[in-house]
């Protein structure tokens, strides 16, 4: 549980690192929980890759998928009963056509005394088994500051072969910080008539914001306004 009495004091960013490790599988898959770190998650499954009940399963190039063991998250895309993701500031939607996850409950994150959305960090993922020709995993990223111009969008190429799982983050290879979002949307393509493809993700970092305490802080434009001294951070627990 996040405590919430060091956001208040420090006013502080607290750093969410969830790995996923101790989300309970059985025979090697398990749901996500319906909150899991202040977020919920669509289209995705606790994967714990190195289940015995999964040889013959998962191919052995991706024994590697959980970068910190015994899980990761499996992720594909969503069927025609997709929820939509939706902005709590201005109340816009967006069906998301990948696996997503968002911001839980914005009414009990302010009322925890923290803001209703995130900044994306970083996050580590790799397709499963790449055959030939290769995949592409598409990254949109969800926000209220961007209407006019769309989502935050990022993309990676894997051609065909074994992969390590490849950490992204998020600032450094896209030129942005992804800040403010109350969603992700994450996707994978396979081959030249874009096949649904699934992919795995590990290591999620992401970033929410202290509610303002006094005239002084200035957390609504994001990170950038918040100044270097106070932003303390550290690992949350599920909540």
């Amino acid at each position: 549980m996040l405590d919430v009495s060091l956001v208040h004091r420090y006013c502080c960013l607290p750093l969410i690192s969830p790995q996923f490790d101790d989300i309970p599988t059985t025979f090697g898959l398990g749901p996500v929980p319906s909150v899991y770190h202040h977020l919920s998650f669509a289209s995705y499954s606790a994967l714990t890759p190195r289940d015995p009940t999964l040889k013959g399963w998962i191919s052995p190039n991706d024994l590697n998928c959980a970068v910190s063991a015994p899980n990761a998250l499996i992720g594909s895309r969503p069927g025609n009963a997709s929820l939509p993701l939706a902005d709590s500031t201005d109340g816009s939607t967006h069906v998301p056509s990948g696996a997503y996850f968002s911001v839980n409950n914005a009414t009990s994150m302010q009322d925890s005394g923290l803001q209703p959305y995130f900044t994306l960090r970083s996050f580590s993922i790799k397709p499963m088994d790449a055959p030939h020709p290769g995949t592409w995993i598409f990254v949109k990223g969800y926000t209220h500051t961007r209407n006019q111009s769309g989502p935050y969008q990022w993309q990676l190429y894997f051609p065909a072969g074994y992969h390590l799982p490849f950490a992204v983050k998020m600032a450094e290879f896209s030129g942005e910080t992804w800040s403010e979002l109350y969603g992700v949307e994450i996707l994978a393509d396979f081959g030249v008539q874009a096949l649904d493809w699934e992919f795995c993700i590990d290591n999620l970092e992401v970033m929410f914001i202290a509610k303002p305490l006094n005239e002084n802080v200035r957390l609504k434009q994001g990170l950038n306004q918040v100044p270097l001294n106070d932003q303390v951070a550290f690992d949350g627990k599920p909540q």
